[in-house]
């Protein structure tokens, strides 16, 4: 099924993958129209189905309407993926791939009653090179991680990392490898005495404008709205 406007705004409803583009798009109102068009049969599981934001889609959505369906595949084609951390008790995990187009995830302000999310990115092309942002409003201060041992980076709301500086931050994401360019001798810390503990790095984010939050690109666009501390 297939739904668009004189402007082009379209939302394309498959049996295994559903598609938005050139528009903005609700949940719950995107949930109604894959409910209605798919047959009986294939709504009973959805458990194997793909979500695509393409390009210039902006998709709303927050972490309680995300819960049923964390256990999809999303892709960034373009497009924008706007959470809103309301979802008291929900601690969810998300599997989003970055196409070559890009896009953008935008992780709104922390509320009080706001549950936690963690995001598997996994990009689409070998070298990286995708237009991809990460925004986390209403942060002062952010970390970001790559860990030298299990290769891994996370960014965002990370355990024993200045979390008391961090408290705005509901969310993480983690890639493999080290696509940040963290792992620089500015941001290495240093182990435990005597050990070989291999180095952990840290960079750490501040903006002077909370409300816009801070923005962190992909490399070799590196650019963020705040300073590195």
């Amino acid at each position: 099924m297939k739904m668009a406007t004189d402007n082009g705004c379209s939302l394309v409803v498959r049996t295994n993958e559903t598609a938005v583009r050139n528009g903005f798009f609700n949940w719950n109102n995107v949930i109604e129209v894959v409910n209605r068009s798919l047959p009986l049969s294939r709504r009973s599981d959805l458990s194997s189905y793909r979500f695509v934001i393409g390009s210039r889609a902006w998709v709303r959505t927050n972490l309680t309407d995300l819960a049923r369906w964390s256990s999809w595949e999303y892709v960034l084609q373009g497009g924008t993926l706007e959470i809103d951390s309301f979802g008291p008790f929900q601690v969810l995990w998300l599997h989003l791939i970055i196409d070559q187009a890009g896009g953008e995830i935008i992780f709104g302000p922390k509320h009080s009653e706001a549950g936690l999310i963690l995001i598997d990115i996994t990009f689409g092309s070998p070298d990286r090179a995708a237009p991809f942002s990460l925004i986390f409003r209403g942060n002062e201060t952010l970390t970001a991680s790559y860990d030298s041992d299990t290769r891994i980076t996370l960014v965002g709301l990370l355990a024993g990392c200045g979390a008391e500086r961090d408290c705005a931050a509901w969310a993480v994401v983690r890639c493999d490898g080290d696509p940040y360019g963290l792992s620089r001798p500015e941001n290495w810390q240093q182990g435990g005495e005597g050990t070989d503990t291999p180095p952990l790095f840290l960079k750490r984010y501040r903006t002077q404008t909370p409300q816009n939050g801070i923005v962190i690109h992909l490399p070799p666009t590196t650019q963020q709205t705040g300073r590195p501390d």
